[in-house]
């Protein structure tokens, strides 16, 4: 009766674990909840959600949250410049569909991906030195523009105990516009000076002139009460994007 007992005792044992194998072998993961970390230079903390429709397909959003943080020392920006304060941030919203090319009704492979992309990138600066003739000058700028961006990208997608993902994309070409407008304002002096505006407008107008034909005919910069308005609108622009991300499967 004892060996009877004890016999039965491990059967049960061995069953639940092959059941537990089965069950092990035969999920098959839907969501992928992933951090993106090469979004923290641009100022800008990155999350995606990844949700299977299909065997192969799958849509996904992409949420940039603003961190808004000091570029002074960074991007080439030298410490000891007369730019006294720079800071930006971009948030963004990126909508996906992604085709994965493998046999295997997961997640993971090499997959191609067109998407839809939104962002803003908001910032100020101020200067503060002195010019060639030793006199001070100061002045500020505040920076708001908003892009919409098409692109499709090219990824290799891995499942890590199939809990783990990481997505690396490498191949990213995408067209964008760029619209919004920089509002500088001198600020050494206290009273209205249309000279000063005028003076600034053309140095502004200056180095407009020198860029690519494709931007300057799409800037323009006007004078506002006590500032220089420059406006941007649908400025079309190429990007390049890559990266790697890395999540959490369920």
């Amino acid at each position: 009766m004892k060996k009877l007992i004890f016999y039965l005792f491990f059967l049960n044992i061995n069953l639940a674990a092959s059941a537990q194998e089965q069950n092990i072998s035969e999920f098959k993961p839907s969501n992928i909840v992933k951090f993106l970390p090469l979004s923290l230079p641009f100022n800008s903390i990155s999350f995606e959600y990844e949700r299977m429709i299909s065997a192969k397909n799958s849509i996904s959003m992409e949420i940039g949250i603003p961190d808004k943080k000091s570029i002074i020392g960074k991007y080439g920006i030298p410490i000891n410049s007369d730019l006294k304060t720079a800071e930006f941030s971009v948030s963004a919203l990126r909508g996906a569909f992604r085709h994965y090319t493998g046999k295997k009704s997961l997640p993971k492979g090499f997959y191609i991906e067109p998407y839809f992309k939104y962002q803003h990138l908001e910032g100020k600066a101020s200067i503060d030195g002195v010019d060639n003739q030793g006199d001070n000058y100061s002045g500020k700028s505040d920076i708001n523009f908003n892009t919409i961006n098409i692109g499709c990208q090219l990824g290799f997608q891995f499942l890590i105990a199939k809990r783990i993902s990481l997505d690396l994309y490498f191949l990213g070409l995408e067209g964008g516009l760029i619209n919004g407008n920089i509002t500088t304002t001198p600020t050494s002096y206290t009273e209205y000076d249309p000279i000063i505006l005028g003076v600034l407008k053309n140095v502004i107008d200056q180095k407009i002139s020198e860029a690519p034909s494709i931007i300057r005919n799409n800037v323009s910069t006007t004078v506002t009460q006590n500032s220089i308005l420059l406006k941007a609108h649908n400025v079309p622009y190429p990007w390049y994007r890559g990266g790697i991300s890395i999540g959490f499967v369920f």
